[in-house]
């Protein structure tokens, strides 16, 4: 090997070092970047969930000082709801009783049973159409 491709190959390796220090700084600066945009995104995350529990709150309030609270410990003990008490049927309608029992000859007959008609095997099922004649 002579001095030349000696020179020739160092700064070829020379230039190629300076490259990859160069994408090694790209990469760091980018990557830089990219946290200091997520880091302000989540900031503004934090601060639009930080307003809306302030607003759930503040709906919460509102409920409170106008009734609407769901909160049954302020109830009075005797006093409870439909849904809450365990004796009223939710099943029946409200001022119905229930239908009286037929017994004897109000009882309806049944109709008489009638066997199914035949599968026809060629008979398409969706077209009822014949496949062969």
């Amino acid at each position: 090997m002579s001095a030349e491709d000696t020179a020739a190959m160092r700064a070829t390796l020379d230039g190629l070092v300076r490259e990859q220090s160069e994408r090694r700084a790209l990469r760091d600066q980018r990557a830089d970047e990219i946290k200091a945009s997520s880091q302000e995104f989540m900031t503004k995350q934090v601060q639009t969930a930080q307003r809306y529990v302030e607003h759930r709150r503040e709906l919460g309030q509102r409920k409170t000082k106008s009734g609407w609270s769901t909160d049954r410990s302020h109830a009075q003990p005797g006093n409870t709801s439909a849904f809450e008490d365990d004796s009223v049927d939710m099943a029946a309608p409200f001022g119905s009783e229930p239908p009286p029992v037929p017994t004897g000859r109000d009882t309806p007959r049944r109709a008489p049973r009638t066997r199914p008609a035949p599968a026809d095997d060629e008979d398409d099922a969706f077209l009822n159409n014949r496949w062969r004649d």
